[in-house]
């Protein structure tokens, strides 16, 4: 008789046992990996502020920065979900892309108002969601194969429907990218989310202290907490100094505190890691593969939705073949952030913070006036870098 899913014994962080003892600080290696990518952002962000003269760090600049990096940082959310249990999306640009030019198309064109314009957008991108899930998932055809068949197919589609001309959306649409929260709510919303982020981690240590597990109050609480206020209280000192809180920042949060406590604190995110660490043997505790794959994959199509509405706002028009090799920066920051190719590992912060390194490396060289031809050349090295890291660390854990 097989187990129940809920017997499988999945770690929720894979990782974090690998602890790294310092003077009685222990260090999981998921921390060694955050702290050292906050590290790396803080030592970018200095570089920049002296080579650009003080301009990356100015409160016009970072909040324009935020702008930047929401689109990327929404999507790698998503994206770790695919790719812990093992799979991949190499159609990310051409849908978003898509879903830009369909809302721009409804709002503009025919005239739809604002509320059905998002909801038919959101519904589209979730049928390209499912309709992956039913290939992938159901099917059993490779996800590398089909996401690359709907990137060309979805890419000719955007062509066909705007006769290859960029079409401009309706004023309501641009929301998503020029409205910025009251004092109040940009204050509020990041407290609340760090807030509960704390309170989390005194539940995650109180109930290994409860198992008799040896924990440091220090790496386990007190130091992650300590940063993260202390990032929480620049960030809102930095959105205070200009215009306020932006509505993409806002979804950005949103959905990187939905999907990670869906990994980190419920059984569905369990099951994932468990798939990506070993399929065969989550399939003999009884976990739902084909369920989980569906769900993962239509949950990315929900997000596709929303970075289209962000795109063609931040743009304020829809070509059809915008965000050519998003896809690419959207795998290299989850991959930077700690995401194995491989599956089975990886956090939602964790791929944040890589999609917030990538977009600072490319502010601070285009404030720096340096060819856009170095960008590219960047971020293929952080990746081959982060690449090699995660095989080492996997050796090591082996």
């Amino acid at each position: 008789m097989s187990a129940s899913p809920k017997s499988v014994p999945i770690s929720p962080e894979p990782g974090a046992v690998a602890a790294t003892s310092a003077g009685g600080l222990r260090l999981s290696g998921l921390q060694l990996r955050s702290f050292g990518l906050v590290a790396i952002l803080i030592l970018v962000s200095i570089v920049f502020q002296i080579l650009t003269g003080g301009t990356f760090l100015s409160a016009r600049n970072l909040t324009n920065l935020s702008g930047q990096v929401a689109i990327t940082a929404v999507l790698t959310a998503g994206i770790v979900l695919v790719m812990i249990p093992g799979y991949i999306d190499l159609s990310i640009g051409a849908t978003v892309s898509f879903a830009g030019v369909l809302a721009a198309m409804l709002s503009a064109g025919y005239d739809f108002s604002f509320w059905p314009t998002v909801l038919i957008v959101l519904a589209c991108g979730v049928v390209i969601g499912a309709w992956h899930a039913l290939w992938v998932a159901w099917l059993g055809v490779p996800a590398f194969i089909v996401t690359l068949s709907s990137l060309l197919a979805i890419r000719g589609l955007s062509l066909v429907v705007t006769n290859s001309q960029t079409i401009s959306p309706s004023e309501d649409l641009l929301v998503f990218s020029d409205y910025n929260l009251s004092t109040t709510a940009s204050v509020l919303l990041p407290l609340v989310l760090w807030l509960g982020f704390a309170a989390l981690l005194v539940r995650d240590w109180r109930a290994r202290v409860s198992a008799q597990i040896a924990t440091s109050v220090v790496s386990a609480v007190v130091l992650p907490i300590a940063i993260t206020g202390v990032l929480t209280i620049a960030a809102i000192s930095t959105v205070l100094n200009y215009r306020g809180l932006p509505l993409p920042v806002a979804i950005v949060l949103i959905v990187i505190a939905i999907t990670s406590f869906i990994l980190r604190y419920t059984a569905f995110g369990r099951r994932l890691y468990a798939i990506g660490g070993n399929r065969q043997a989550a399939e003999l505790a009884g976990v739902r593969i084909k369920l989980h794959g569906t769900l993962v994959l239509v949950g990315m199509g929900l997000l596709y939705g929303i970075a289209g509405l962000m795109l063609v706002a931040r743009l304020d028009s829809a070509p059809p073949g915008a965000e050519v090799g998003l896809e690419l920066n959207v795998i290299a920051a989850a991959v930077i952030g700690g995401t194995s190719l491989m599956g089975g590992r990886g956090t939602v912060v964790g791929a944040a913070l890589g999609a917030l390194l990538m977009e600072s490396l490319s502010n601070g060289m285009s404030l720096m006036n340096l060819p856009s031809a170095y960008q590219p050349i960047t971020v293929g090295l952080v990746l081959l870098f982060a690449v090699y890291a995660d095989m080492r660390s996997r050796g090591r854990a082996g």
